[in-house]
């Protein structure tokens, strides 16, 4: 059983949904599964929604607030966040239950109820879970965002186990349609995504270790995006970085299957940097992002040589 008593009775009041920042398609579908269940429920997004993630929204009538309030007269759920830096600012509320499937869950004050599965392969199959338990009813739309939260969290797939398939023949009994989904998430590409896809490309740079290929590259929006993609061109290992002028970084990193299949771990490299340089890191093996501040360039270099450590190590 994943809900006490105490959790139950949270959901009844008015529901405040925090999404990450920069929230992705596993956040905001699991926001609006929500959404769809519960009437008396709001979503925010305090720094923003990713391109993949607005394709979703944008199938629904909602409304997402951009800026959370100092308090909230109900409940905050934080969805997909594995600190409070994650999805912050979060309101003084009557309660905060955090629902997550990363890694490791820090940082939240005391009193907050945790949701936290971490052999999920996403927070919508929680998601999922947890509206079973309260004994509501999946309507298609929920059905249908909810896969498209995890058809994109394990990559299409690949990062599946059985839990994930099994959730996913769920959704499917309850209306949504797989060809829908990859048909919202595999829509025409913003010009910008495309040149900046394009620009990762051109200023990547790459160095093998052992049989294992690592690159790096640096853009100004786009990151995970990115990532992925020089994964797909060959690397075993992808970081891209970017910076703005206040001194804010973000670094975004992805592993292909066969390296984490061998006990590559990008999270525990990320929370190393976290560490020492501060900020925030969670994600998966495969899959993980740090938030801070500091030159873009020289913490992705720190995360690089983390990386040649960690494959030294390697069976």
């Amino acid at each position: 059983m994943l809900l006490n008593e105490k959790i139950k009775d949270a959901f009844k009041d008015e529901l405040l949904l925090l999404v990450h920042h920069h929230a992705d398609v596993d956040s905001v579908a699991s926001a609006i599964g929500l959404n769809t269940i519960f009437e008396n429920s709001t979503i925010c997004a305090s720094d923003g929604i990713s391109s993949h993630g607005q394709k979703v929204a944008s199938t629904v009538d909602i409304q997402i607030m951009e800026k959370p309030p100092e308090i909230w007269e109900g409940t905050v759920v934080a969805l997909d966040s594995p600190n409070p830096e994650h999805c912050g600012p979060v309101p003084e509320a009557k309660q905060i239950i955090v629902i997550d499937h990363h890694t490791k869950i820090e940082g939240w004050p005391e009193g907050t109820e945790i949701i936290h599965q971490p052999q999920r392969t996403s927070t919508a199959e929680i998601i999922l879970e947890v509206i079973k338990e309260l004994e509501l009813e999946i309507t298609e739309t929920c059905a249908t965002v909810l896969l498209s939260g995890i058809y994109t969290d394990t990559g299409q797939f690949r990062h599946a186990n059985k839990e994930t398939f099994s959730a996913a023949s769920d959704l499917a009994k309850a209306g949504a349609d797989p060809q829908e989904v990859i048909n919202i998430l595999d829509s025409e590409r913003p010009m910008i995504q495309k040149t900046t896809f394009l620009k990762a490309a051109q200023r990547m740079k790459w160095r093998q270790e052992g049989k294992w290929l690592i690159a790096q590259s640096f853009v100004g929006s786009f990151e995970s995006g990115s990532a992925r993609l020089m994964i797909v061109l060959g690397a075993d290992i992808a970081l891209v970085a970017s910076g703005n002028k206040k001194g804010e970084m973000r670094l975004s990193t992805r592993a292909s299957n066969r390296i984490v299949s061998e006990g590559f771990n990008l999270t525990k490299i990320l929370e190393e940097i976290a560490e020492i340089n501060g900020g925030s890191a969670g994600g998966h093996p495969g899959a993980a992002g740090y938030n801070g501040k500091g030159d873009p360039e020289a913490i992705s270099e720190i995360a690089r040589q983390k990386c040649v450590d960690s494959i030294r190590q390697l069976p």
